[in-house]
């Protein structure tokens, strides 16, 4: 009797065209990939292994939120203290990072730690002067069209 193999994982559906071109069987009842040999079992397998791992870009983009610090208001973590393993990532936890980053990033900017130095002629203060000018001008043109 030959050897079977199996693979035993809900995130097969991510790959099932690959499971297929590998070899691969389902069993509805065991809910298994099932291969006869052992080499497109090892490829079924690596396959799975990319498709649930970050691409390089999900990397990179974790990369630099972690150097622009978007990853500490976003993820609440310091990477001063505790390093976020990117490669030990799964792709939907990477999703979620990336999500919380973006969102972050929408809200206080690209580079959220940054100090942003103000040039030393600039007022300290608000000047509304030319907001309060065009609202003026708006309100006359209402009283004049009337």
């Amino acid at each position: 009797m030959s050897q079977l193999y199996t693979i035993k994982d809900e995130r097969t559906v991510y790959c099932r065209a690959a499971m297929k071109a590998n070899g691969g069987e389902w069993n509805p009842v065991t809910r298994e990939w099932i291969f006869h040999d052992a080499s497109d079992h090892a490829n079924a397998a690596g396959e799975l292994y990319r498709v649930t791992r970050p691409t390089i870009g999900m990397r990179d983009a974790l990369q630099a939120m972690v150097a622009d610090g978007t990853g500490a208001l976003a993820w609440g973590f310091d990477p001063a203290e505790k390093p976020l393993p990117i490669d030990d990532l799964d792709r939907s936890e990477a999703s979620k990072l990336l999500a919380a980053g973006y969102a972050v990033r929408r809200v206080l900017g690209v580079h959220p730690l940054d100090d942003v130095e103000q040039p030393n002629d600039e007022p300290a203060t608000f000047d509304s002067s030319e907001f309060e000018a065009r609202e003026q001008a708006r309100r006359r043109r209402r009283r004049n069209a009337a």
